[in-house]
């Protein structure tokens, strides 16, 4: 485990990265080698103490310069290391620029960091070992550590999504973040199968029942210490894996459903981070967990189910699940006097994928402000975000002959249908968002930035960024 620690420069370290805008300044050895400073550009040289590495990192233009260039500088002078892991590492935050002295920190520590994640559980051999201590030379310890919770959350998501489905079930997902919430000292609570029914958690209940693995809810709260400006749910679509249920999925597909508790694994991520930011608001955090699968008992195409809120829906498609098991916890979320604000994420379609890229997750809100402060939020922590719309004509794709709605009828415009249908079950009046991130939480290209391959860890960084500046928007 890496020891991330704040301090002045170690000339003994083994290694230690320098940051350049200009590579004026830096010797001659590194300029014959091509080094221009350019953004991510990084040159090795011997350092002056005759022991050891200097990384000399490129930066591009000072005035040009944003957290997700230092990020990535960061990310990329880590991962340079290669062999030399079992060292000391200097990583300087460097001055100039038109960005806050935190910005900096927050964007080298996460860079470094989330760079060094590596995901070995079932590997026989562990590979190389991560430093033993980095240094963040001239950064604020209380800025470092609020980077490296944000950081560590993200990690943490990514733990959640790289483990196998046989063995990450709902119930023993469920019982993870009971453990962790009890060591973090947050309030949580476990339903199982029979209280559901009570909850009236009918779409959980349906979509859980194909698999001999029983459908869990968790619940779990973070109180600040003081006064709370404002109560916020976060809904994090669970399915710990997606068959497609009777609407089987093609098999080349299935190799990266136990990603599809992405949603959930990013709001575990981010509440847990919560006790060591200290913010002034109170978060409730919901996670439907269970497995679509397809066995007799599995839920059929044209079953109706009866929500809660006293509505029907015509399942017309067992693999749009994900906003059947949403329904029912949208609306328990926003019922009167429960929550101010209303955030779901969740991997929920490939067509936001279709229409965004790999690298991006939708935002559907019809609020704008809480829309653009998403996306804002997104742009600050280094996760792209783009807002699409809740295009009304869209819900003629949702009438049932039989019942209040459908699942699914269109794969055209499926995302915004399926935002549509979520609609449907938030109590009116409360500010509500939805996450579409399936297509983010999942790298299946090579490692780039601070970006591994594999599970992304998508989402954490956006909602405490989100958060923070929701608890500022009320205090101002």
């Amino acid at each position: 485990m890496t020891t991330f620690r704040a301090g002045t420069p170690d000339e003994h370290a083994d290694v230690i990265v320098r940051p350049w805008h200009s590579a004026a300044g830096a010797s001659a050895f590194v300029r014959r080698r091509g080094f221009l400073a350019r953004a991510g550009q990084v040159v090795a040289e011997p350092a002056e103490s005759g022991r050891g590495v200097l990384l000399n990192v490129g930066l591009g233009p000072a005035d040009t310069l944003t957290p997700a260039v230092l990020r990535e500088a960061a990310a990329v002078a880590t991962r340079a290391l290669g062999p030399a892991r079992t060292v000391r590492m200097d990583l300087a935050v460097p001055v100039g620029g038109r960005l806050a002295p935190d910005d900096r920190v927050h964007a080298v520590a996460e860079g470094a960091r989330l760079a060094l994640y590596r995901y070995d559980a079932y590997r026989s051999s562990q590979g190389l070992p991560p430093p033993a201590e980095v240094r963040i030379t001239g950064a604020d310890p209380g800025a470092l550590a609020e980077a490296l919770a944000a950081a560590d959350g993200t990690c943490l998501a990514r733990d959640l999504v790289n483990a196998p489905a046989c063995e990450l079930t709902p119930t023993v997902f469920a019982d993870r973040v009971a453990a962790a919430a009890a060591e973090a000292g947050l309030a949580h609570t476990v339903h199982r199968e029979a209280e559901l029914e009570r909850l009236g958690l009918a779409g959980l209940a349906a979509v859980g029942r194909g698999s001999s693995e029983p459908p869990r809810y968790v619940e779990c709260v973070y109180e600040p210490d003081g006064p709370a400006a404002l109560t916020v749910a976060l809904i994090g679509k669970g399915v710990t894996f997606d068959s497609g249920g009777l609407s089987l999925k093609p098999s080349g597909e299935l190799h990266t459903m136990k990603a599809d508790m992405g949603g959930a694994a990013a709001v575990v991520g981010a509440v847990l981070a919560l006790p060591r930011l200290g913010l002034p608001l109170r978060v409730r955090a919901h996670l439907p967990l269970a497995e679509n699968m397809p066995d007799g008992g599995a839920l059929r195409v044209g079953d109706v189910v009866r929500h809660r809120d006293g509505t029907s829906t015509e399942v017309t498609h067992t693999d749009n699940e994900g906003r059947v098991l949403l329904a029912d916890v949208l609306s328990l979320a926003s019922e009167p006097g429960r929550a101010d604000v209303v955030i779901d994420v969740a991997t929920l379609t490939s067509a936001a994928g279709h229409a965004l890229g790999t690298r991006t997750g939708a935002v559907f809100s019809p609020d704008d402000a809480l829309a653009d402060l998403l996306v804002e939020a997104g742009q600050r922590a280094g996760e792209s975000l783009w807002r699409l719309p809740l295009l009304a004509h869209e819900r003629r794709h949702l009438r049932s002959a039989v019942a209040d709605r459908v699942n699914c009828s269109h794969r055209r415009g499926d995302s915004v249908q399926a935002a549509l249908f979520l609609a449907d079950f938030v109590t009116p009046g409360t500010r509500w968002a939805h996450l579409d991130v399936a297509a983010p939480v999942w790298n299946d290209e090579s490692a780039y930035g601070e970006v591994p391959h594999g599970a992304t860890g998508f989402g954490v960084r956006t909602l405490l960024e989100a958060l923070r500046a929701l608890a500022a928007d009320v205090q101002n």
